[in-house]
């Protein structure tokens, strides 16, 4: 019987993880990722469970946080305090997060493509592969080179706007959209948000979400999200929450703007003949 051969289409956590459990069996698999410096939009922070189940070193947390001020639409603020000294909520880059958990993927034998899928060709048999159509970024270039691999299982872990999940007609979902701004804040203001995150609400951050001060290493992430149907706000929303935080954010400058789309539930299909859609897919 030949070997069973999987393509993981996309290298965030759930896509890394996937990768891993399969190579970790010994299928012959192959891990798709775009760009493998990706820093997907992300508030970055992760409960203490996940720290455990995905196995993850220190070094992969930028922060612990055991401190979270709730602050109100009139600037109320509800103080939550973690008082266990082992527990904490941790604060991550997707871009070390990802990295990381692909890299591993790839030492335990996934078979790691710098490569976008651009087109999945859906067979007629039961008996008969997938076939992958991808540009090959491999040469560092954007245009890349067009290739093709045939495989038994496809995985789509490719994010929201998921091209394998178009491929297999998985049917739309309704999604947010998320904002968010990276603040690189001096020594004296980022001591502030040493293990400090913020939430906050209200209609001028945001009508049905909350905006965000999370810390990283060096900075700070500052961002609000909003159902689609307020798409057009999302902008005004983010300076509400600037606003709001304007006093903690004094001599800030913005290192890096984010948008990206969050799903609100699953898409009607999630698995497809021998296609699975896993993460934001």
């Amino acid at each position: 019987m030949p070997a069973l051969r999987v393509a993981v289409v996309g290298s965030g956590p759930a896509g890394s993880s996937a990768a891993e459990t399969l190579a970790k069996a010994g299928i012959e698999t192959y891990l798709f990722e775009r760009k493998l410096d990706n820093a997907k939009p992300c508030g970055g922070a992760i409960p203490l469970c996940m720290v455990s189940e995905f196995d993850l070193p220190p070094e992969i947390i930028d922060r612990q946080v055991r401190n979270m001020k709730m602050i109100s639409p009139s600037d109320l603020e509800v103080d939550i305090h973690i008082e266990k000294e082992n527990e904490y909520i941790g604060m991550c880059r997707r871009e070390v997060l990802d990295g990381f958990m692909r890299n591993r993927a790839a030492e335990l034998g996934a078979n790691l493509i710098n490569g976008t899928v651009y087109k999945l060709d859906i067979p007629t048999s039961n008996s008969q592969p997938y076939t992958i159509y991808y540009s090959d970024h491999s040469d560092g270039s954007v245009k890349g080179t067009h290739k093709t691999l045939k495989v038994d299982v496809v995985i789509g872990a490719d994010g929201a706007n998921s091209r394998v999940a178009k491929a297999i007609d998985a049917g739309d979902y309704n999604y947010a959209i998320a904002f968010q701004e990276r603040i690189s804040l001096p020594e004296n203001m980022m001591n502030y948000y040493q293990d400090l995150a913020e939430m906050y609400v209200g209609n001028d951050v945001s009508p049905d979400f909350y905006a965000w001060v999370f810390p990283k290493y060096d900075h700070v992430a500052v961002g609000t999200g909003t159902m689609r149907v307020n798409q057009s706000l999302i902008k005004k929303l983010q300076a509400g929450i600037r606003a709001r935080a304007a006093k903690k954010l004094v001599g800030g400058k913005i290192i890096k703007v984010e948008a990206h789309p969050i799903p609100e539930h699953p898409r009607p299909r999630r698995v497809v003949g021998r296609v699975a859609l896993v993460g934001d897919a």
